[in-house]
């Protein structure tokens, strides 16, 4: 009974996915709004329809045979089999776990592979936005997996020695352990992890660094930790990011951003990006996150108390890889629901932090810079509501306009 229940929310999760991608899809060519018809072309419609209706027919083949390959995997018991394996080769319950899903991370990512390839060299490249070399890409690879390996592995054997230790009673200190690590790499991830894969620069003196400061001291702001990241290294897309609590807080600018707006309408984003810190929407986020992350360790820890989780993925014995894989399968559809909640105030974050940046700095280039980003990116700009609800972190270009008249 259980089994089929896993089945049928993997089977309903892609149903679900697979209707609002067709949706989104339904509206692409849609009549735009009078404030955002102008903003292409014919030519680059049909591109921007063209990139969003590839990307989600690409997505939808990866996303089938996802699925396809792991109801095999729970109908006909292959995660028991990978636990036999382990079982196998280690005695001790802390090595078989991690063997368990150290190998069942690879195999996902070698399936995965071929997708990300495509989309990468394949999808971005054909329409002017990939800046991946092959050896970035490997590079990127070595150094990912070693940080896996390093971080994830040590978090994951703590984890799974206070299980051993504790029993079901793992998960209050498992939270604490991790809400620690969580906190430690928002304040200090980007300039610890980040330089690995990225070079940041301090911003280069000039009209841009002058008007920066400028606008910084009016809003008493300590412009202590801005820098320019080399995104160019990858995409050709332009961003900007705000990351750290208190002395740590940081804002990096991709070159692509710096590259492509003008002096005013850089600002304008920096305004946007310190918003976020006065308005306090990374901490209240953070915060927000590390509470559903303490009930959903909660959650685990009452339900890796019953076998039925690992035997119900055809194991003849309780473990606790077998039962959180299981757990979180059972989880998806209030990860649905937390999903649609998170992506809301996301949104509502971003309404404003743009209001914020028209109200101490100037709404004609905050508007301008919205839009070159968005069609600079071939921006969907007829998303349909359902789509954006689900999938969204920020309003759509439309909306952001309106809110910042």
């Amino acid at each position: 009974m259980l089994l089929t229940t896993l089945v049928v929310i993997v089977l309903a999760a892609y149903i679900i996915e697979s209707i609002l991608d067709n949706l989104n899809l339904s509206t692409a060519r849609n009549a735009l709004d009078p404030k955002i018809a102008h903003l292409y072309d014919a030519k680059e419609r049909e591109r921007s329809i063209s990139y969003s209706a590839e990307k989600t027919r690409f997505g939808f083949i990866s996303s089938t045979i996802s699925t396809v390959i792991l109801i095999f995997a729970l109908s006909y018991g292959w995660f028991a089999k990978l636990d036999s394996w382990a079982r196998g080769i280690f005695d001790n319950q802390i090595l078989v776990s991690l063997l368990f899903i150290a190998t069942l991370s690879l195999i996902s990512y070698l399936l995965n592979l071929p997708f990300t390839l495509y989309g990468t060299f394949k999808i971005e490249e054909k329409y002017g936005f990939n800046k991946t070399t092959p050896r970035v890409f490997i590079t990127d690879t070595i150094k990912g997996t070693a940080l896996a390996i390093l971080i994830g592995g040590s978090l994951l054997s703590a984890v799974l020695w206070l299980y051993q230790e504790l029993g079901s009673n793992f998960w209050i200190l498992a939270w604490a352990l991790l809400a620690v690590f969580s906190l430690l790499m928002f304040m200090f991830g980007t300039t610890l992890i980040l330089p690995l894969f990225n070079k940041l620069e301090p911003v280069k003196d000039g009209p841009l660094k002058e008007g920066i400061e400028k606008y910084c001291a009016s809003q008493g702001y300590n412009l202590a930790r801005l820098f320019v990241m080399d995104g160019s290294k990858r995409s050709s897309k332009a961003n900007a990011f705000f990351s750290g609590l208190g002395s740590s807080k940081t804002i990096v600018l991709f070159d692509t951003l710096i590259e492509k707006l003008t002096t005013t309408e850089i600002i304008a984003v920096l305004a946007h990006e310190i918003g976020h810190y006065k308005k306090k929407h990374t901490l209240s986020m953070f915060i927000f996150s590390n509470i559903q992350t303490f009930a959903t360790f909660a959650l685990l820890g009452f339900l890796l108390g019953y076998p039925e989780l690992s035997t119900a993925l055809g194991a003849s014995q309780s473990s606790f890889h077998l039962s959180a894989l299981a757990f979180f399968i059972l989880f998806t559809p209030l990860n649905l629901f937390l999903g649609l909640i998170n992506n809301s105030w996301s949104r509502h974050n971003e309404y404003e932090a743009d209001t914020f940046a028209k109200q101490t700095y100037d709404v004609k280039p905050m508007r301008s810079a919205l839009t070159k980003i968005s069609t600079d990116s071939l921006a969907n700009l007829s998303p349909h509501p359902a789509y954006v609800a689900f999938n969204y972190t920020h309003p759509t270009l439309l909306q952001r306009l309106k809110n910042i008249e």
